[in-house]
């Protein structure tokens, strides 16, 4: 005689020991020896799921419904199987005959649950959590992946109210933790996502996660030095995480430093040749390094991979606005806005390239629109004031400078075009004031490309 339990605990030890090879001869001989014994079935093809050799491992669960068809437990697995193997309809299927045979089976509740989730169907992922969690009170990790049903339905506080469940039953949960830090994030309790995260870093020095959830609040902050300590200790441990890459670059941008931006995204592309977020931000980077051309190309190449993508088409409009080449330049921001209609910043920009084409009564509806979507825009009042001031329409004019004023109070050029109109209306009092307030700001000038040419008193600035 020979002792099963002796034998499949050898074969565990490999498995411990991540020898899964040697730990498949070891559950195979057991079979070979006890063809009806199901464990060895079981250990023998989760050892073939951690090498990513699924069709084997499904071989070792189907020969258990062979022996004994009703049991559960052999559907259940070869739904976790199904699962990472890609398959998921076939996994919902093992998932359902297993609940169909025992109808208190939480995690079969749980996984069938995660596979809709994947499948983006919230609805069927949110009936499998709350059964799981009926079925199993205790589980943290049903309610961190409830929480995330919650988060992408916005319903933060019964997220929140899930993440503090789980974090009561494992108070060092890491994904707990970390996800609730991004229901506060999205509450726009910054601070106290911040200590979610700086808890993750406590707890797991090298949880890469909560250094990329930082970093993107610190940038959300504009505090891009703490954000660039962030991405780059996420780098570190995950040299290869494009998404890290694609962060770090945009802070190297607004840090002004853009060619360590176009490193970032050239290393993100050899990753990810296709990625059309990696292609955008170095379109971007390569632009302010004066490389239009290479920009142009990187958006056109977005373009290629997602025609639809509203950041090239944003970005190629900028260049095609500077190149001159308005008529384009219009088309890719009225493409923009027709995906985007409460975009502001495309409306803005359309409105610019309106009035260089003449088109001033198109130019106010675009800057209107603009103003409607972000009442605290002040370019777009400005520019709108500009119009109005090309018009002839000082007084109202002088209301969108005088607006510009009020939201950047340090907005030179509202002030220099505020006193032209004033001027223009004979108010010369006013009209000094102005100037001098602007020559007391003492910042450098940037004249708007459309009315180049002008004299210093019919200057206008975007």
């Amino acid at each position: 005689m020979f002792d099963e339990q002796e034998i499949l605990k050898f074969g565990l030890d490999h498995v411990r020991r991540k020898k899964y090879d040697q730990a498949i001869v070891i559950f195979s001989r057991l079979i070979e020896l006890s063809p009806r014994y199901s464990e060895a079935y079981y250990c023998c093809g989760n050892a073939y799921e951690l090498l990513g050799k699924y069709d084997q491992a499904l071989e070792c669960y189907n020969s258990i419904l062979k022996y004994a068809p009703n049991e559960n437990a052999a559907y259940y697995n070869r739904g976790c199987a199904y699962m990472k193997k890609g398959e998921p309809q076939k996994a919902i299927e093992e998932f359902s005959q297993a609940i169909l045979l025992k109808p208190d089976y939480a995690r079969a509740y749980y996984n069938r649950g995660t596979v809709y989730f994947g499948l983006g169907n919230t609805d069927e992922a949110l009936n499998d959590y709350h059964a799981a969690i009926e079925n199993a009170p205790d589980d943290p990790d049903i309610y961190v992946a409830r929480g995330l049903v919650y988060i992408i339905r916005k319903d933060l506080n019964s997220a929140l109210a899930d993440y503090d469940r789980a974090i009561e039953l494992d108070e060092k949960h890491l994904r707990a933790h970390g996800n609730r830090g991004n229901a506060l994030e999205m509450k726009g309790e910054i601070d106290e996502a911040i200590k979610e995260y700086n808890h993750v870093i406590e707890l797991n020095d090298d949880d890469y996660r909560a250094y990329m959830n930082r970093g993107y609040v610190y940038f959300q902050r504009n505090e891009y030095e703490r954000a660039l300590m962030d991405y780059t200790r996420a780098i570190e441990l995950n040299p290869h995480n494009v998404k890290a890459r694609c962060c770090r670059g945009s802070v190297h941008a607004n840090l002004g430093n853009a060619q360590r931006a176009l490193e970032d995204f050239d290393v993100a592309l050899s990753l990810a040749p296709t990625n059309a977020e990696v292609l955008v931000g170095r379109g971007q980077a390569k632009h302010i390094l004066g490389d239009i051309q290479g920009a142009l190309n990187d958006f056109e190449e977005t373009l290629k991979i997602d025609p639809t993508n509203t950041k090239a088409l944003y970005n190629r409009g900028v260049i095609h606005s500077k190149n001159g080449d308005l008529a384009q330049s219009l088309e890719d921001y009225s493409e923009v806005l027709r995906q985007q209609p409460n975009n502001a910043s495309a409306y803005c920009y359309r409105g610019v390239v309106h009035t260089r084409m003449g088109n001033m009564d198109e130019a106010l509806k675009d800057y209107g629109h603009a103003i409607e979507n972000k009442p605290d825009y002040a370019i777009a009042w400005y520019n709108r004031g500009l119009v109005r001031r090309f018009q002839g329409q000082y007084a109202e004019a002088v209301e969108n400078f005088t607006e510009t004023i009020r939201l950047d109070p340090d907005y030179i050029s509202a002030y220099q075009n505020r006193a032209v109109v004033y001027n223009l209306l004979g108010d010369k009092e006013n009209a000094e004031k102005d100037l001098a307030t602007a020559e007391g700001l003492s910042m450098v000038l940037k004249t708007n490309d459309y009315f180049e040419g002008k004299t210093l008193k019919d200057l206008v600035i975007i």
